[in-house]
């Protein structure tokens, strides 16, 4: 029997990403219009984001990107990204929610004002923004594909991380429930949890390494290291590895595929 060349395309669908001015967000809406979307670069640096689609619309002709200014955690900023999104590219066919926060708390020093924007941003957020895109999905009547941006930390506790975990598990628990909800409507919503990211993460900065490495008594530069020592592939997970399985899971190719949580953690958690 001869062999597949599999390709996945996204020829004719528009897609929004959130948080995509930079970071992971940027290179998942890259290989998002390399295969043919049309992309939204949806984020509250508007000038990052500007500059963002200028590359995509450069570099991958002729998929479309369109910038836009959004605030997750405000309804009407929501509502305002699909709505632009509609009236550029007519449709909108696959969310990821991927915008977050990420930030260091000791629980005994968690203050409102520290706990509050990481649930606004990470969860509320994320929902605000999938309340919006489905229901635009559920108008057109033709499905589409929503991605929850989820953690590792999303199925295991980290020390001083107890608020972004409590959002990483919480998005999980959005996309499973929408999954049950809208399948009939043909909307498949999956979760995709990254390992230890150092490269576009919020969370391995220069101070937050600094204090790995004192709590583990080794120098800053060492941290990486023994963080990639844990992980069974030997190495930490990239921006692009999270890319390729969000691309996967938005395409054709799984589409019997709903409700996962998809680890790309080089095997730190193996949860069945």
């Amino acid at each position: 029997m001869k062999g597949h060349t599999v390709n996945i395309r996204f020829d004719g669908k528009a897609a929004i990403v959130t948080g995509s001015a930079g970071g992971i967000g940027r290179v998942i809406a890259r290989t998002l219009a390399e295969a043919g979307a049309n992309v939204t670069i949806a984020d509250i640096k508007l000038e990052l984001a500007q500059q963002t689609a200028a590359e995509i619309a450069r570099d991958f002709p002729p998929a479309g990107a369109l910038p836009v200014r959004v605030d997750v955690s405000k309804q009407a900023d929501a509502d305002r990204m699909v709505a632009e999104t509609v009236a550029r590219f007519g449709s909108v066919d696959i969310l990821v929610n991927n915008a977050g926060l990420s930030y260091p708390v000791k629980l005994l020093e968690m203050t409102d004002d520290k706990w509050d924007p990481m649930i606004a941003v990470n969860l509320t957020g994320t929902m605000r923004c999938g309340r919006a895109a489905i229901a635009q999905m559920v108008k057109q009547g033709r499905g589409g594909v929503v991605i929850n941006i989820s953690s590792k930390s999303g199925v295991r506790g980290s020390s001083e991380l107890s608020h972004y975990c409590a959002t990483k598990f919480g998005v999980i628990g959005l996309a499973q429930s929408w999954a049950r909800e809208f399948a009939k409507q043909g909307i498949r919503v999956c979760s995709v949890l990254p390992g230890n990211v150092f490269e576009g993460s919020g969370i391995w900065n220069p101070d937050f390494i600094a204090k790995q490495a004192a709590k583990l008594g080794i120098a800053p530069e060492q941290v990486r290291a023994y963080y990639d020592s844990l992980v069974p592939l030997g190495r930490s997970c990239t921006p692009q590895d999270i890319a390729n399985a969000v691309a996967f899971l938005a395409s054709d190719l799984a589409s019997y595929i709903t409700g996962i949580s998809l680890l790309v953690d080089g095997g730190q958690e193996m949860r069945a």
